[in-house]
This record gives C-alpha cells, structure tokens and sequence, in this order.
C-alpha cells in the first residue's frame, strides 16, 4: 500500500467521521448497535492506517505487513 493509497482511505475516513455529528442529532443521541459497531471498526481502521505509516516511516517490513494483514482482516467496514 502505497502512501497516496493511506491517505486518500484516511480522508474517506475522516469524511465519513465529519458526518457523525449529524447522524447522531437525526437519531437524538440514541444509536443503533450497528452503527456503533460500524464506527468502531472505522477507528480501528484508522489506527492501523497510522501505523501502516509508522511502520513505513521505520522501515520495519516486518510491521507494516502484519498491519496491512489487519487492515484486510477489518476492510469490511470500509467507507
């Protein structure tokens, strides 16, 4: 995964995330189960990005594999 890849899923992400405020004054503060579970796995996804990124920044192979190896695992969340 290249660096213009991290960053162009990191800016859905954060354009996804922008939306939440409204969302949650449509649903009154009350959430559904699903949505909660979807935005986690959102910020999971974010994290692994970040050290996808780390890891590049490192240099450690090694890392940034079993990162990327999360980041598929989580993918389905994906915006």
């Amino acid at each position: 995964m290249t660096q213009r890849e991290i960053e162009k899923k990191l800016k859905k992400i954060y354009k996804e995330m922008s939306l939440w405020p409204d969302v949650n004054k449509k649903l009154r503060y009350k959430i559904p189960e699903h949505i909660v579970q979807r935005r986690e796995s959102i910020l999971s996804l974010q994290q692994i990005l970040y050290k996808i990124e780390d890891a590049k920044k490192e240099g450690d192979k090694n890392k940034e594999y079993f990162n990327l190896a999360l980041y598929y695992l989580t993918k389905s969340a994906e915006v």
